[in-house]
């Protein structure tokens, strides 16, 4: 352990202040459920609802319109008939609002203080159960959503991405493509809001989060009159079962053009998931990874203290229906060569038992427990934690989690190592200036340092 890292463990007194907060659950009659995490430290409150939606459930037709239903969402309803209105009433509240659309969680959240919570109740209330869905309004939210893709598509990072999710999800693309197609968002139509309002936005596919200085007995009790009139519905997942999706068939390289100073790149593959029988690897992936991001590990010694790299990382995104691996790079031009070449025999390495040690996997715990903690500084913060591990992991996943890392042992990353990366295809994408691909730096160049042989060739 570090001593600054010693020092901050000390003063937070490991084991008892950073023990998971005290989550006061709760299932409405109608299916909802209610999270509450009480603070009064000061009087502030959010007020936070998630759908398990996001473009998990999209098939190329619906893929970005999860986006465009957030941007819906703080519209004029049925109690608040116009978006004037609807505008004045945060203000009258103090109301800071906003949402995120992700592949597996959309959510949204008002953060006030705590003597406008019951008005803000019922201010959520209206704005989840009563939508208008405006036809005008939704010829403007459009404009808005587009105007998001292109400033993504104006980043040349974003080209790298999108290009190698295509790649590694290649049946179903459109399942892990969140901000969504600029063609499907402009043919959106109400019709299509109300079908995902349906099939989605029910008590009983929804987590209502309440963070702050509340009482949650008091909560539950409002809730649950409140939210009567909010209609329990199928269960969506039955009747629109998430995809598979199937496995990276082989290993494969992309070339991404963009006018670029230096060379950067993505390793991704197939990773574990938080539902079946990988969850026990969800755990050594975070602790393992974390460990490599260690500036003394011998990963981050091989690829950027050797001067090969200029920056690697590695990291498993947590979800429920299947998360990536991805291993991220950066080099001078001159030097991604040997970059690549330190990767690939780096990733060699990384099965071997004394790659990491069993301290090297309980500093890795330990920050990971600190990141959790902080996350609890603000209640507001601390919602939005909340509600994405509801919807990709489940809340007894969270507050079993950091004991789950200490429990990882040099074995367990050898095995997520072996399963899921050394003995798997991966897509490896790289990004370059066309200048740069002009001298060489092509596919079948990366191919050559990879090892990658294409079909047919001896």
């Amino acid at each position: 352990m570090s001593n600054l890292l010693g020092f901050v463990l000390a003063a937070m007194g490991v084991g008892a202040s950073t023990s998971p907060p005290k989550v006061d659950s709760h299932v409405a009659p109608n299916g909802l459920t209610v999270l509450v995490v009480e603070n009064h430290a000061v009087p502030v409150i959010t007020i936070e609802i998630a759908a398990k939606n996001g473009s998990m459930t999209e098939p190329p037709e619906y893929n970005g319109l999860s986006h465009l239903y957030e941007h819906m969402f703080f519209k004029a309803n049925a109690k608040v008939p116009t978006q004037e209105e609807w505008l004045a009433k945060t203000r009258e509240l103090g109301i800071r609002w906003n949402g995120t659309t992700d592949t597996e969680r959309v959510n949204y959240f008002f953060t006030t203080t705590s003597d406008h919570l019951a008005q803000t109740m019922v201010f959520m209330h209206d704005a989840i159960v009563t939508p208008k869905f405006d036809a005008k309004e939704l010829d403007r939210e459009r404009v808005v959503v587009t105007g998001e893709i292109d400033r993504n598509e104006s980043t040349p990072g974003y080209h790298l991405y999108v290009a190698v999710q295509r790649k590694a999800f290649w049946k179903y693309p459109s399942r892990k493509d969140p901000l969504g197609r600029r063609k499907t968002v402009l043919a959106a139509t109400v019709a299509k809001m109300k079908t995902i309002q349906k099939r989605y936005y029910i008590p009983n596919n929804s987590a209502l989060v309440i963070t702050g200085d509340v009482k949650a007995a008091d909560i539950f009790a409002q809730v649950d009159k409140m939210y009567g009139d909010w209609k329990r519905g199928p269960d969506p997942f039955k009747a629109n079962p998430l995809v598979k999706h199937p496995p990276i068939k082989k290993a494969e390289v992309i070339v991404v053009e963009q006018p670029v100073q230096t060379v950067s790149g993505q390793i991704v593959w197939h990773g574990p998931s938080t539902v079946g029988d990988s969850v026990p690897d969800t755990y050594a992936a975070d602790a393992f990874f974390t460990a490599l991001a260690e500036p003394s590990s011998p990963f981050q010694k091989a690829l950027v203290d050797s001067g090969a790299c200029v920056a690697a990382n590695i990291g498993w995104y947590t979800q429920m229906n299947t998360g990536p691996i991805t291993l991220g790079f950066e080099a001078l031009p001159n030097k991604i060569d040997d970059c690549v070449r330190a990767i690939a025999a780096e990733l060699g390495k990384l099965r071997q038992p004394a790659y990491v040690s069993a301290e090297d996997l309980t500093r890795a715990a330990r920050t990971l427990e600190v990141q959790l903690v902080r996350e609890r500084e603000r209640p507001s913060q601390l919602a939005h934690t909340l509600t994405f591990w509801w919807t990709s992991a489940g809340i007894d996943y969270y507050l079993g989690y950091v004991d789950k890392l200490f429990a990882v042992k040099p074995a367990d990353a050898v095995r997520v190592v072996d399963r899921w990366m050394t003995k798997q295809p991966y897509v490896f994408g790289v990004m370059v200036s066309p200048e740069m691909k002009k001298q060489g730096m092509d596919a079948a160049h990366f191919e050559q340092l990879l090892g990658i042989k294409k079909a047919g060739a001896k």
